[in-house]
């Protein structure tokens, strides 16, 4: 499969090939100045990045789960010393606290001392619990310096832990971006952790350093930053709940105010989904939303059967309401579970085209009821097919990657069998679902299913409804 550029149509193939001669190396001395946004995510590039945290603040990172939640997979470890009372802290959707630390990182040969480090994740926490190496957030200014690694202060590193691949993430996104939408840049980083007196340099292992949604990726995207960015939990569909703003705000999770004219913009746009009929849909939705990103989320999140998403659960994405068209925009967020990494493999590796999601889903429907849309769908899954979905340069581009991950991902497995872990410390090994399909019997079924889709002969697989893949039933907290 060939992956094209949004912006020009160069495989980026060629780019991979070209980037893997910045493997292995730090790439930066302490002397030069801090790589730029392209440099940090050089296709190939494999970072070496070292955490330093003293005992207390390891101790006071550990996630710790909040009493009165049900038992919901294995308990947290319990910490060695108690968080203190003002210590900021994140509470994920299943009830655990992930509190902020303090520490230093060196990345590249750059040194960022007193920086903000957490971890990071929902189910995630619950697949490494017998892990040390869990997804990570570094915040660079979190302590009022003005430190930036690649014009970003927040350095996102992703543990993997489902993904005996190392690649779900670097070649979902990858996807997203080749089928024009925005999403992250990726690259690869090896971590290692020292604690005094209990770790020295104990390598983590391998993780995706992916890039951070954020004002500069805003500006980089969208020509503008000022729109109003949300990260949405739980938002599978827009329903609308009245006037009022303030019975929105839990699921749309904005990350400032919203302002009269951007809260009034929403709720209208929620009714519209939910209330108007079919001619007042047809004439206004253009006005909210923008349809050809919207269509091409769809596909891309169809295609490399990410149900872990919007369409799923009603997270792992983000919302983009710009300034000047009004409109919103979908960005992909947490691709680890894409290429059927999320429930009954068989059944996800067939996941239709035109319904992946279980029961209704109101937007959607409406949109590819509308004649004219519909068919701009077809026509885009059948030119996505032919040159962004493309199969057997895939296979290519998959073997670039794979001599890019090798040496990384077996020093991965070979840190985790010397402290005896079991790295899907939920259920079996790779998490709850358990191991995921191989990235390349992923591409053979998928590319099958898809063809005989588009060519009528199947409607692929539909979720049931109002159910987690795999008949998982979710038990509470925000999801």
């Amino acid at each position: 499969m060939v992956f094209y550029s949004s912006r020009n149509k160069y495989p980026i193939i060629l780019q991979l090939i070209a980037g893997c001669a910045l493997v292995g190396g730090a790439g930066y001395g302490l002397a030069a100045e801090l790589p730029n946004a392209a440099a940090v995510f050089a296709p190939g590039k494999v970072w070496q990045v070292h955490l330093t945290l003293s005992p207390e603040e390891y101790a006071a990172i550990e996630p710790r789960r909040v009493r009165g939640f049900p038992g919901f997979g294995p308990q947290p470890m319990p910490p060695e010393k108690p968080v203190a009372q003002n210590r900021d802290v994140r509470r994920n959707n299943f009830n655990t606290d992930l509190a902020w630390g303090t520490g230093s990182i060196v990345i590249g040969g750059h040194t960022f001392e007193k920086v903000g480090i957490r971890y990071k994740g929902n189910g995630t926490i619950f697949d490494t619990t017998r892990s040390i190496k869990k997804s990570i957030k570094i915040d660079l200014d979190r302590d009022g310096g003005k430190g930036q690694f690649g014009g970003s202060k927040t350095i996102n590193l992703h543990c993997g832990v489902t993904d005996p691949s190392k690649l779900r993430e670097s070649l979902g996104y990858q996807l997203y971006r080749a089928a024009g939408l925005p999403a992250p840049r990726t690259a690869l980083a090896e971590v290692r952790l020292s604690v005094s007196g209990k770790l020295d340099k104990e390598l983590l292992g391998l993780y995706t350093l992916c890039e951070d949604v954020n004002k500069p990726f805003l500006k980089g995207h969208f020509g503008d930053e000022k729109g109003l960015l949300m990260k949405p939990e739980g938002l599978r569909d827009f329903v609308y709940q009245g006037e009022d703003w303030d019975k929105y705000k839990t699921s749309y999770a904005p990350k400032r105010e919203a302002t009269a004219e951007e809260s009034k913009q929403l709720i209208k746009f929620a009714k519209l989904v939910a209330q108007a009929d079919d001619t007042t849909f047809r004439k206004e939705i253009g006005q909210y939303l923008d349809l050809d990103n919207y269509l091409r989320f769809l596909a891309t999140t169809a295609f490399v059967a990410n149900t872990d998403s919007f369409f799923g659960l009603g997270h792992n994405y983000y919302l983009y309401l710009h300034p000047k068209t009004k409109r919103l925009h979908f960005i992909p967020w947490d691709v680890d579970r894409a290429f059927a990494n999320f429930g009954n493999a068989t059944q996800t590796m067939d996941l239709s085209l035109k319904h992946p999601y279980g029961g209704a889903h109101r937007l959607t429907e409406r949109l590819l009821a509308e004649p004219n849309t519909g068919e701009a769908y077809q026509k885009l899954l059948k030119e996505l097919v032919s040159t962004t979905f493309a199969r057997d340069q895939f296979f290519k581009e998959l073997e670039v990657l794979e001599k890019v991950v090798k040496g990384p991902r077996e020093r991965d497995a070979k840190a985790a069998t010397s402290r005896r872990e079991n790295e899907g410390g939920f259920g079996p090994p790779g998490g709850m679902f358990g191991t995921p399909p191989e990235l390349d019997a992923f591409i053979k079924a998928r590319t099958e299913s898809v063809t005989a889709q588009l060519n009528g002969k199947t409607q692929g697989y539909i979720p049931q409804p109002n159910r987690f893949p795999g008949g998982f039933r979710p038990l509470g907290g925000r999801s």
